[in-house]
């Protein structure tokens, strides 16, 4: 009885499908995009994010030596440095090395050559270059370590100059999930209302035959379920349709992408690849939800059962 109550569910829902296919058609179109814009927000994401760790991963702290600091000093506060868990490496610049970097940065200025010439000093201290394993670490850092002993020895470090590009990119990280939700609920806001007229002109449409199933004694849930299963085809379809649209946008769009990456590491296919049931399985799941719903209160107020 359930088989045949099923069946007869699909085919009324199949039919209704047909009958207005040019209305269906323009519902599965607009989920479509939904589908589509969702996923381009996916890639926009995944790309900041990527581009992000990327400029992340180069942002470091160099903390200057006073001259006359010893290198076993130095190496102490880099043992220091390295037991905080704020912290992933640590690079040492000796001062010969130090020495030699600020010649090659003003080789082209005789003067300073010259004066160097003359100290018989060197007037540059070793350097410590701090990397972070979280970019938002670096003030808790220097923090640690303006209140710790070794902060007599320590001459200048650079953070202010970067403090200002690491709130900068924060700031853009969130900016851009913010904006992705925001237009993520609108397409689907727009979805939702969509499916809803639809399955009301599809309840009017069907007005006469639903009367007939009223006087034969059919129930409240026979009625209905027809007008849910034709919103599950929507969002089945629509899901199926934007799989074979996405994939070769992604294809096209992979090389420049390698491009601004000056990478092969950054692959947007694999990643689609590697999480495809998460990606597409739960927007189908989430489509699929909301069209019950809006189906639901279409039925509940338009159809009187």
């Amino acid at each position: 009885m359930f088989i045949t109550s099923l069946y007869r569910i699909t085919i009324f829902a199949w039919q209704s499908f047909w009958r207005n296919f040019w209305l269906s058609l323009v519902t599965i179109t607009i989920i479509i995009l939904t589908f589509i814009s969702v996923n381009f927000l996916i890639i926009i994401n995944i790309s900041t994010d990527a581009a992000i760790n990327i400029v992340k991963d180069k942002v470091d702290v160099s903390v200057y030596f006073k001259p006359e600091v010893a290198e076993p000093q130095v190496n102490e506060v880099k043992t220091y440095l390295s037991s905080l868990t704020q912290v992933k490496e640590i690079g040492y610049v000796s001062q010969q090395e130090a020495l030699e970097n600020f010649r090659q940065t003003h080789r082209n200025d005789s003067d300073i050559i010259e004066s160097l010439a003359e100290l018989k000093d060197n007037p540059i201290g070793a350097t410590l270059q701090i990397k972070a394993k979280n970019i938002e670490s670096y003030p808790e850092i220097m923090q640690v370590l303006d209140n710790s002993k070794y902060n007599d020895l320590i001459l200048d470090k650079n953070f202010e100059d970067h403090k200002v590009y690491i709130e900068k990119i924060q700031s853009l990280s969130a900016n851009i999930r913010k904006v992705g939700l925001i237009l993520s609920g609108t397409f689907f806001l727009i979805a939702l209302l969509i499916v809803f007229n639809t399955i009301r002109v599809a309840i009017y449409t069907h007005r006469h035959e639903i009367g007939v199933m009223k006087l034969v004694g059919a129930t409240n849930w026979f009625i209905r379920a027809p007008f849910l299963v034709e919103a599950v085809f929507y969002g089945i379809i629509a899901c199926v349709a934007s799989i074979v649209i996405v994939y070769p946008i992604l294809n096209f769009i992979q090389p420049y992408l390698n491009n601004f990456f000056l990478s092969q590491d950054f692959n947007v296919i694999s990643y689609f690849n590697q999480n495809f049931f998460k990606i597409f399985g739960l927007e189908l799941l989430v489509v699929i939800l909301l069209n019950i719903i809006s189906s639901s209160i279409a039925i509940r107020r338009y159809l009187r059962v």
